[in-house]
């Protein structure tokens, strides 16, 4: 029987140049199908469609900023060492009043799509709560205060790799519920 994996389930990411590294699809991406399962610079070269070079880069800064490490060696056929990487965490939060200037934007059009999509399904679903742009921006960063805070509770604790997914859901679901209650979320949507 295989052993199971555990790590973090929370990450709470303060450092500005690692929050610099999460600014990016590619690298946030790999992190996601890492907490799945420990794959291979192959592996994930297949699945994510860019070559090795490109994944081998990506893996480097990932590992040379303590968010990934190697979970295992395995020889293939041929006698080469094939390293399994593993995350830090399940999920890695941004600390919001860390977040440097040049990608905020990113962090924030990542939390207005999630958004975009709760709204859409609040209320009745073919009328869905009209948010001004300017109020979604507010409300992103109300989210991600939220989010930091309820990852506050989960960063000590452990988790098995098959259970990345529900943390990541649960995490987001208390977050969705603290930012509910919040005067930015009344304001956002026109209740009093």
């Amino acid at each position: 029987m295989e052993e199971k994996i555990t790590y973090r389930a929370v990450c709470i990411i303060e450092d500005e140049e690692k929050i610099k590294l999460l600014a990016d699809f590619t690298r946030a991406e790999i992190l996601r199908l890492l907490s799945i399962k420990p794959m291979t610079e192959t592996q994930l070269s297949q699945k994510l469609g860019l070559t090795k070079a490109a994944i081998s880069y990506h893996l480097h800064l990932l590992e040379q900023a303590n968010m990934i490490h190697i979970e295992k060696l395995e020889a293939e056929k041929h006698g080469i060492l094939q390293k399994y990487y593993s995350p830090a965490a399940a999920l890695f939060i941004v600390d919001p009043k860390k977040i440097p200037k040049e990608v905020k934007a990113y962090f924030i059009q990542e939390q207005i799509q999630f958004l975009r999509g709760v709204l859409s399904v609040l209320k009745k679903a073919d009328n869905p709560p009209m948010v001004p742009s300017a109020n979604m921006e507010r409300l992103a960063v109300a989210f991600l205060n939220c989010l930091k805070m309820v990852g506050e509770k989960y960063a000590e604790k452990k988790i098995v790799e098959a259970n990345a997914e529900a943390i990541r859901v649960k995490i987001y679901r208390e977050a969705l519920k603290r930012l509910m209650r919040r005067k930015e979320w009344k304001k956002a949507i026109g209740e009093s």
